[in-house]
């Protein structure tokens, strides 16, 4: 019987049936947890070994992924050299279109220069100057120079320089 201020008692079945049902129902959870748990595994596993193989990848550098690599930069003596050729080059375009045109160009694109890193100053007389920067070396080439005092051993440094 039931007393006074005192919740009615409940039948033993029903106590007994919700005992039932939370143990399957943990039981169902406790097994979705046990399938999921070896796919867990296996995409660790796998993001382990890509992470793995891609820092071998980043370390070992191999020539496919990084690409070929740079070629080593020149000797002063080998880019003084090249200058010295490139700018002969651009005293003869500035000294035929003297003879064809009887005037010095008022620039050496308007003789024909591509070439970037080579200054052009007419001076009186038909005489012109060529100036160029060749590392920390101001290279000067006159109208009048020696063009074999200019060149000086250029063509031996560039026959001779190291190939890769």
């Amino acid at each position: 019987m039931n007393r006074p201020g005192m919740p009615p008692a409940q039948d033993s079945k029903t106590d007994l049936l919700e005992a039932a049902r939370a143990v399957i129902k943990e039981r169902r959870e406790k097994a979705e947890r046990a399938r999921l748990q070896p796919e867990e595994r296996r995409r660790v596993g796998f993001l382990t070994l890509l992470s793995l193989a891609g820092l071998v990848l980043v370390l070992l550098r191999p020539s496919w992924l990084a690409g070929p690599k740079a070629p080593s930069p020149e000797s002063p003596a080998i880019v003084e050299a090249s200058m010295r050729l490139s700018m002969l080059r651009e005293w003869q375009r500035v000294s035929d279109f003297a003879k064809q045109t009887g005037r010095l160009p008022t620039s050496l694109a308007e003789a024909g220069s591509t070439t970037p890193g080579i200054g052009f100053e007419a001076l009186p007389e038909q005489h012109f100057r060529l100036f160029a920067q060749a590392g920390d070396s101001l290279l000067v080439l006159r109208s009048t120079d020696s063009i074999s005092h200019f060149l000086g051993n250029s063509l031996r440094e560039i026959k001779n320089r190291r190939r890769p």
